[in-house]
């Protein structure tokens, strides 16, 4: 599965509160990683006005022309917070299964089950529409780097902070008033360039074809992030528009021959965040108080999932989706502490650091940029834990309610002044998840804010105020049952009347869980405004003359930290040697089934019944997944993998342990991006589900 935490998500977006990192300590702070074209190693995740071109021409003789590049990002699709692709001429997209399991799930019953049992259209009619899904392209940039600079006039770093948010608020507001468009300034470098992304979005997304579980992600959370690997992860929905499917001018054609051992292959998605460029300092925080309380908090989530999932079939059905996305988290995050823990990778990064210092030539009497985002830091230590408790939860109810509340207060400000997540251009993606008719089941909801409260009384004491406000004197247990029982926020007309009613409307609402999110609603804020006067706006100044003075010694020959957007990153097809073991580069349906045998079909090593009636129609020397050196992150689940044609040969859909650390600094020696073949697809297609209209769209055949 993804090679970075996939949390849990339902509605609105993640938690800042609960992030990885913070969003000002995620998006800033630097050090000298020398990412460049000129590295050696087939490392990147490359923007693409700035593509390695030298590199790849110098290495493989290969120049990736204009219109090739625009053909792949005219094709690729962000689906959610992942990766996807266009694979059709009538707006069929490919991505994960665990990309698509939301939908899958929301489209479960209790009597049927498409998690376990797979789901397929046989016609268009029996397409089924996705909940709160929303698939966006990325149309068209440009830089806006001197505009935003131009706005900001202040030495003080608050103004300065305010001055920029202003200006972003009214480039992204006068973008999306002018063409319609979702527009987002995004940040490069570390503040030394912006630019504006152009997205046209669709949310009629519907399912078409998803594979049973079993099959998808068989071997479970043993074989998550292992290698050798035997998953069909992938998915397939469509896109409408205007009641019809999309006819995308750019789509993927689907590779004749398939990937080889030693091709030159490529790899484009939407990498959400990485932290190659951060301090020495921010991943010491990492190492000694972050990643320690994430994981306690995802180790507490999965004990509470799995208890609630042991009562029954149904409720084991219920809470598949975030159990999934908990143990994926949390195996990522142990992965990352793992590599935070290792000294040489320190001392690389120390190493890099003093590298960059040598060149920096500060004014007389200033602090350098280290020191002041080390002293950052320490503010940010200072309320970590309360940071972490003192919020609404993933996907939770009470995550609706917080939205909601925050949504009306926030938009009473002016855009500059208000979250982020309550900006203008971010508002219709907001929408569209708070009005989602997804199904909510009260007593997994229960459950899991009862865990919530529970670890915010331990972290922060009974006295804290958010303790007081949300137990009120009661037990966790007691708390959560009394406000999920009471509440009618699960009801998408309740929301509806509350989010057109506005302020009004949300402070006169007597709803248990809208008055709790009210009453939270202020130490949130004055959390995120400490967080970004004290700790984001230090650091981003920081950052800012640090990403200046690495663009001036590298310019475009290095590519930025992942923010989300749209990369391409290259590699080679290839296998590797862990430990003394010889890893092939790729296995096959004989594997599935040789491993399936193994186990004595035991889950997470059983098998559909369909698969084992034909496993002797299948042609079991047919690739199942390859790995290869493509340089990958959490959100590159689904990302198409294409050859020097642009053609498809794979499906990105996790990474191996090795390449958990490849958050903090890339390696190709042992690290490998896993990806499904797309002989695999056709061939599970054709022989096993008998999709033939499914697959002649695919193939062009």
């Amino acid at each position: 599965m993804d090679v970075m935490p996939l949390i849990p998500r339902r509605y609105g977006t993640i938690d800042h509160n609960r992030m990885v990192r913070s969003i000002g300590a995620a998006l800033v702070g630097t050090a000298l990683y020398v990412a460049s074209a000129s590295a050696g190693a087939e490392e990147g995740l490359w923007a693409f006005d700035r593509p390695p071109s030298a590199a790849l021409q110098a290495k493989y003789g290969f120049m990736p022309r204009p219109a090739w590049l625009d053909a792949l990002r005219l094709s690729a699709v962000r689906v959610g917070g992942a990766s996807g692709s266009f694979v059709s001429s009538e707006g069929l997209v490919l991505t994960n299964h665990h990309v698509a399991l939301s939908c899958v799930q929301d489209l479960s019953t209790e009597e049927s089950d498409l998690v376990r049992n797979g789901f397929i259209a046989r016609t268009r009619a029996d397409e089924r529409v996705c909940p709160g899904a929303e698939v966006r392209r990325l149309d068209s940039f440009e830089d806006v780097t001197d505009t935003v600079r131009s706005a900001i006039k202040s030495k003080a770093d608050a103004a300065a902070n305010a001055e920029r948010n202003i200006a972003i608020a009214a480039i992204e507001n006068q973008c999306s008033a002018t063409t319609g468009l979702r527009c987002e300034v995004v940040t490069f470098y570390r503040g030394a360039a912006y630019e504006l992304y152009r997205y046209r979005v669709w949310t009629d997304v519907r399912l078409v074809f998803a594979p049973e579980t079993r099959v998808a992600f068989f071997g479970g959370d043993p074989d998550n992030f292992v290698y050798p690997r035997f998953d069909l992860d992938f998915a397939l929905m469509r896109v409408y528009d205007g009641g019809a499917p999309l006819r995308p001018a750019h789509y993927l054609t689907w590779t004749a021959h398939g990937a080889s051992e030693g091709d030159l292959v490529f790899a484009v998605g939407h990498p959400y965040s990485t932290d190659r460029l951060v301090t020495i300092a921010q991943l010491e925080l990492d190492r000694d108080a972050r990643y320690p309380l994430m994981i306690a908090g995802a180790k507490r989530e999965q004990r509470i999932l799995q208890q609630f999932g042991a009562q029954s079939a149904e409720a084991t059905r219920r809470a598949a989706d975030e159990l999934l996305g908990t143990e994926n988290w949390l195996k990522a995050m142990l992965g990352e502490y793992k590599a935070l823990q290792e000294p040489a990778l320190m001392r690389k990064r120390s190493d890099e650091e003093a590298l960059l210092r040598k060149s920096f030539r500060g004014a007389a009497g200033e602090v350098d940029p280290w020191k002041r985002i080390e002293a950052a830091t320490h503010d940010e230590a200072r309320v970590l834990k309360e940071s972490w408790a003192v919020g609404y939860g993933y996907g939770t109810l009470f995550s609706i309610a917080g939205r909601i509340v925050e949504m009306v207060e926030e938009r009473a400000l002016p855009d500059g002044e208000r979250l982020p997540d309550y900006r203008d251009s971010a508002i219709p993606r907001l929408l569209l998840r708070l009005m989602s008719d997804a199904p909510i089941y009260k007593d997994l909801e229960i459950a899991r804010l009862a865990g919530l409260w529970q670890e915010a009384a331990e972290l922060l004491g009974p006295q804290h105020p958010f303790v007081k406000i949300v137990l009120d004197g009661k037990s966790p247990l007691a708390a959560a049952t009394s406000a999920i029982e009471a509440t009618r926020v699960d009801r998408v007309e309740e929301r509806r009347k509350l989010i057109e009613g506005g302020a009004a409307a949300v402070n006169a609402s007597a709803d248990q869980l809208i008055v709790l999110a009210r009453a939270v609603y202020p130490l949130r804020r004055r959390l995120a405004k400490y967080k970004e006067i004290e700790v984001e706006t230090p650091i981003r100044q920081a950052a800012d003359e640090l990403g200046q003075l690495r663009f001036k010694l590298f310019g475009t020959d290095a590519y930025p930290d992942a923010t989300g957007t749209l990369r391409l990153s290259y590699g080679t097809v290839r296998g590797y040697d862990a430990d003394g073991i010889l890893m092939p580069w790729r296995t096959n349906f004989w594997g599935l089934f040789g491993r399936r045998d193994a186990f004595g079909g035991m889950p997470p090593f059983d098998l559909p019944a369909q698969w084992l009636d034909k496993q002797r129609e299948l042609e079991l020397s047919t690739p199942l997944n390859f790995v290869s050196t493509l340089d990958i992150i959490g959100g590159n689940s689904g990302s198409p993998v294409v050859d020097r044609k642009g053609e498809l040969i794979g499906l990105i859909f996790d990474g191996n342990l090795e390449g958990l650390g490849g958050r903090f600094v890339y390696t190709d020696t042992k690290a490998r991006a896993i990806a499904v073949d797309a002989r695999a697809i056709l061939e599970a297609l054709i022989k096993v589900y008998g999709a033939r209209a499914l697959a002649a769209e695919l193939s062009g055949r």
